[in-house]
């Protein structure tokens, strides 16, 4: 029987596939995107099939073909892309994860693990603290869609039985990544100083966005996967990141003191400065995932830009 990881050539994905690699497993990929980066390396040691997760003959077709028991659903469309392209969001994003859903009921597959986001809240609640009991009530269509996929992911669990379990995770930052969102400087702020080019942040200096390493997103993934079903009561789980929240000056600062001619300036862009702080001014919870499934952080703001540095540098051939 084998693992499918929807979303694997992103680098949550990739990083999710090497953990399973090195565990003698041999995954299989499904993504819309070629697998690119390190895990370019593992070939022969994972299977890759390109497909949209729209397309549910195409996406039954692989998990018959390889008999798929277990599902990490990554894929699907991020933040600001959602924002320009709502119907394809919604494609990628409801249509898809809906497929997914009735793939993992119709071949009585053990489990399904979702990434979802802590966008689907908003400053919309009562207090300043969101924990995993808070009603969801999203600012941006990318929220909403993900919204549907855990409340999707409960009633199959409700109604057909399906070990479904997720994650909200805030803003992954890793090398390598390549598509434009509105957090998307935590990552570049880095790897463009590392290449040697300057960058402008499309925020506030003093912008607060909930973060978490990639390497940290993966790991929370499988553990999550893992945990004993006897103790997986809240069944989706917030994961606060990097806490409290680092603010974009100090991500610079943090960078700069590493990479001395890094050349980051700010030029705020309005529509990623109020989306961004609605999600910096509220304090996330993670308590449930940490009693539940011992969660806990390994990469804080300075251990996660060496680490990313050293990633890039000892894989640089990829992201060059």
């Amino acid at each position: 029987m084998a693992i499918l990881i929807t979303g694997g050539a992103g680098f949550i994905g990739s990083r999710l596939a090497k953990i399973l690699i090195d565990e003698g497993e041999t995954p299989v990929i499904f993504d819309i995107a070629p697998v690119q980066g390190p895990l370019t390396e593992q070939r022969g040691r994972f299977v890759f099939e390109q497909g949209s997760l729209a397309h549910l003959p195409v996406l039954m077709d692989c998990v018959e073909r390889h008999a798929v028991d277990r599902i990490f659903h990554l894929g699907g469309m991020l933040s600001l892309p959602s924002e320009n392209n709502p119907w394809g969001a919604f494609d990628a994003n409801v249509i898809g994860t809906y497929n997914i859903l009735e793939a993992a009921r119709i071949k009585k597959m053990r489990q399904v693990v979702y990434g979802s986001t802590i966008a689907t809240y908003s400053r919309d609640i009562p207090g300043d603290t969101i924990d995993d009991r808070t009603l969801q009530r999203p600012s941006s269509f990318y929220g909403v869609t993900k919204t549907f996929g855990e409340l999707a992911g409960r009633w199959y669990h409700r109604r057909f039985g399906l070990d479904f379990r997720g994650v909200r995770l805030p803003s992954i930052v890793g090398p390598g990544a390549k598509t434009a969102h509105m957090s998307i400087y935590n990552a570049w702020a880095i790897e463009y100083a590392l290449r040697g080019l300057p960058y402008e942040i499309n925020c506030a200096p003093e912008t607060r966005c909930p973060a978490l390493y990639y390497k940290d997103a993966a790991l929370a993934l499988k553990i999550l996967a893992d945990a004993d079903p006897s103790r997986i009561a809240t069944r989706v789980y917030n994961i606060a990141g990097i806490t409290p929240p680092y603010s974009a000056q100090e991500l610079v600062d943090a960078v700069t003191r590493r990479i001395p001619g890094a050349r980051l300036s700010f030029r705020p862009d309005p529509v990623v400065v109020e989306l961004l702080r609605e999600l910096g001014a509220l304090r996330i919870s993670d308590e449930c995932a940490q009693a539940e499934w011992d969660w806990r952080l390994s990469y804080p703001l300075e251990a996660m830009v060496d680490d990313f540095i050293g990633e890039f540098e000892k894989n640089k051939s990829h992201y060059l």
